[in-house]
C-alpha cells in the first residue's frame, strides 16, 4: 500500500531540487558550470523518487544525495569533455590538403621556425618528436610529440 507521508516527502524534495535548479542556473556565469549544477539536481530528483519508492521517506533523503553527486560527477564530465572538443577545434582546424611526405613538411616548418627536429629527411626520430613537443608547448598545444596534418596546418597557419 501507498504512503502517503512517503510520497509527501518525496515531492517535497523534488520541489526543492526544482527550486535549487531554476537558482542554480540563474547564479551559474558559465554554460559549464550550468551544466553541472542542472545534472546535479537531475540525479537528486531522479534519486529522490526511486529513493523514496524504495525506501520510503528516509530513503528519499539518501537517494536523493546520492543522485545528485552522481548528477554533478556526470555534468563535470560531460563539461570537461565540450571544453576539450572546442579546445581541439580551436587549435586544430580542419587538416591541410596532402603534400607528401608529412614528417618531411613538418620537418621543414619546424626547421624554418627556428626548431632543431634533426636533418630535415622525412625520418621521424627522437629529435623530432623533442622539437615538436617543444612547438607544441610554447604554441599552447596538447603537447603529445606526434606529427599530423593539424599540427603541419597550425605551423603553416601562425608563421610557417
Amino acid at each position: 500500500m501507498l504512503n502517503f507521508a512517503a510520497c509527501f516527502r518525496v515531492f517535497g524534495c523534488v520541489s526543492i531540487f526544482v527550486s535549487i535548479l531554476l537558482v542554480g542556473s540563474v547564479l551559474t556565469s558559465s554554460t559549464a558550470s550550468a551544466q553541472v549544477v542542472e545534472r546535479g539536481v537531475q540525479g537528486g530528483v531522479v534519486g529522490a523518487i526511486i529513493g523514496g519508492i524504495v525506501g520510503g521517506g528516509k530513503g528519499a533523503g539518501r537517494g536523493a544525495a546520492i543522485g545528485a553527486g552522481i548528477g554533478i560527477i556526470t555534468g563535470a564530465a560531460e563539461a570537461d569533455a565540450r571544453a576539450r572538443r572546442a579546445y581541439d577545434r580551436q587549435y586544430y582546424g580542419p587538416p591541410p590538403p596532402a603534400s607528401g611526405n608529412l614528417v618531411y613538411d613538418i620537418q621543414a616548418q619546424l626547421t624554418q621556425l627556428g626548431y632543431d627536429p634533426g636533418p630535415v629527411d622525412g625520418v621521424y626520430g627522437q629529435r623530432t618528436a623533442d622539437a615538436i613537443n617543444q612547438y607544441q608547448y610554447y604554441n599552447h598545444l596538447p603537447s603529445d610529440g606526434q606529427p599530423s596534418p593539424q599540427l603541419l596546418d597550425h605551423m603553416v597557419r601562425h608563421g610557417g
